[in-house]
């Protein structure tokens, strides 16, 4: 098949009208090319690869014959009316059935229809069983009625073109609304899974809770498979629902079987006209719509996360269902991850942070005694290393102290005592108390004069904490014989307090760890700074516990600015200073 054939059978599939029923528009035409040119029969032929195909016929029964036998199949090789006046004595069609057959065809006419973009796809023609020659006058009317019903045909082109567009014009807003909306999922996700006031188990039924309104479906759930065992671990479901944390099953019995076998993914909008159906879940359970997608902890298997209704979907699920899916059992996995091992490094840091304490404090007090000169003078250079070693069991004492602090925070164990402290007071303790540590970095502090004395509901012992972590960075980090400013922005409602210095500023690719744990700069003249990583962390949970929050803006090169922010105590009055 040549190139050109290939386009005009394309052109004439474009048109959407073949095999269609037949249409009174075409009707009429053939009607009145009978009446008009005293024949026995008139045809609105199309020709595709193997066929003639008659979208309105008068006078002859067949719906389509066979390509090699139609005569519209030379006519649409030309642009004018092809005309034959006797078939049975033209060498082309002299043995033709339709011409050898009894009342054959004897005269043929028929003018090619074309369409918009120039492809000869079919013919008016009109078919008489004895010979005769058109006149010109007959010629022309041929033509005109033929132009009829090529208007004709590329309407319905244009009308099919137009709802191919409309249908691609629905598709697509579906497809952007899909895309909207697991947009605004993800968004969700992120702002559950980044929430310090949500627990793992908070987030966990928050997720499943996200994923049944996302998914349109009624139970969301999260399971743990322990060998042939369906257990449970979150549940998002109406109370109806017999279903709760802790629950066993035999993974035989639920869709997480079949999940498992088929790549990790399952997704059913209809069970009950599926393969699935023959399931003992559905057997069981009767659950119409499912999508289920495992959950691996590296490269171990832990269980899936699924949701599941009783009623079928009316639609299958899109590429973008399976996409969230995905993306928040890969979420659930590194949550579950990362909470094994945080529970591994604080045993090992609980265990060794104690076990440490006692024989670092009996080591720290013998060097004092040492140095104090209970064991009589020591020469220079012993003093030197003893002076030294102190100094680093110290340290080490400074980073057990963070250690058991932190993990007092983190299991909930520190007591606040929250009481109204005037702003202006805090901050003058705080100075006086970090100055000399300042002092020793050649570093000044200074507190600007606040416009009014607020007062803030806050612990002073955690609060000076705060502070002496800011300051005491603030220093470290800043030039020699520069001073480190602190200055309060204030608001009706609350109080944010800065710390700011003209040190070097944080690197870009830091600033997303800065409140991590054992966080620190790799930079080399912040590594000679000492610190043990966990002052910001400390202090970030601090403020939140107090009901504040906290923050930094930074300029390499330039300095940083570190803030608190609490509101202000109630019922409160203020006097300007």
């Amino acid at each position: 098949m040549v190139e050109s054939e290939q386009a005009r059978l394309v052109a004439l599939h474009s048109l959407a009208i073949l095999d269609t029923p037949p249409e009174e528009r075409f009707d009429r035409i053939t009607r009145l090319a009978t009446q008009l040119f005293g024949v026995d029969i008139a045809l609105v032929s199309l020709v595709d690869e193997e066929r003639q195909w008659f979208k309105s016929r008068q006078g002859f029964s067949l719906t389509q014959t066979c390509r090699q036998e139609s005569f519209c199949a030379h006519a649409i090789q030309g642009d004018g009316i092809f005309e034959i006046e006797d078939a049975s004595k033209d060498p082309r069609f002299e043995t033709n059935v339709l011409v050898t057959a009894r009342r054959g065809i004897r005269f043929y006419a028929g003018m090619p229809l074309t369409t918009a973009d120039g492809f000869r796809v079919g013919t008016l023609c009109i078919i008489h069983s004895e010979p005769r020659r058109l006149t010109n006058q007959q010629r022309q009317a041929l033509k005109d009625l033929a132009a009829c019903a090529e208007d004709e045909l590329n309407r319905n082109g244009v009308e099919n073109e137009l709802r191919r567009v409309n249908e691609a014009q629905s598709r697509l807003s579906e497809d952007e609304n899909r895309q909207r909306l697991l947009v605004e999922a993800l968004a969700q996700l992120n702002d559950i899974s980044t929430s310090s006031h949500l627990s793992l188990e908070q987030q966990l039924q928050a997720s499943l809770t996200l994923g049944c309104r996302y998914l349109q479906l009624q139970i969301g759930l999260i399971s743990r498979i322990k060998k042939d065992i369906f257990e449970v671990v979150a549940v998002s479901a109406p109370e109806d629902v017999s279903l709760s944390a802790g629950q066993c099953l035999p993974l035989a019995n639920t869709y997480c079987d079949m999940t498992l076998k088929r790549h990790g993914m399952l997704a059913v909008h209809n069970v009950g006209i599926s393969d699935v159906r023959h399931h003992p879940c559905y057997e069981t359970f009767g659950l119409e719509a499912y999508i289920g997608c495992a959950i691996q902890l590296g490269e171990q298997l832990f269980g899936t996360v699924s949701f599941s209704s009783a009623t079928p979907r009316p639609q299958a699920f899109a590429e973008t269902d399976q996409l969230f899916l995905k993306l928040l059992s890969r979420w659930i996995g590194s949550a579950l991850e990362r909470q094994r091992v945080d529970a591994l490094k604080n045993e090992f840091v609980s265990t060794v942070s104690h076990e440490l304490r006692t024989p670092l404090t009996a080591i720290s007090g013998g060097l004092k005694l040492v140095l104090g000169g209970a064991t009589g003078e020591l020469p220079y250079q012993t003093q030197q290393m003893l002076s030294m070693a102190l100094k680093n069991s110290e340290r080490l004492g400074l980073l057990i102290n963070d250690l058991l602090e932190f993990e007092k925070l983190l299991a909930g164990q520190l007591n606040f005592i929250c009481h109204p402290h005037a702003v202006g007071t805090l901050l003058t303790a705080a100075l006086q108390e970090n100055q000399p540590y300042a002092a020793q970095y050649g570093v000044t502090l200074r507190l600007e004069a606040l416009s009014s004395d607020g007062v803030i509901n806050v612990d002073a012992l955690r609060f000076q904490q705060i502070m002496a972590n800011l300051l005491s960075n603030a220093a470290k980090f800043s030039q020699l014989n520069s001073e480190v400013v602190i200055f309060c922005d204030e608001c009706d409602k609350s109080v944010r307090i800065n710390v700011k210095d003209t040190g070097c500023g944080i690197p870009e690719e830091f600033r997303s760890r800065i409140f991590q744990k054992f966080s620190q700069a790799d930079a080399s003249d912040r590594r000679v700074k000492g610190g043990t990583g966990l002052g910001l962390s400390i202090s970030k949970a601090i403020t939140e516990q107090m009901g504040g929050s906290i923050g930094f803006s930074s300029n390499e090169g330039e300095g940083s600015t570190f803030y608190v922010v609490f509101p202000y105590a109630e019922d409160t009055n203020r006097v300007a200073i």
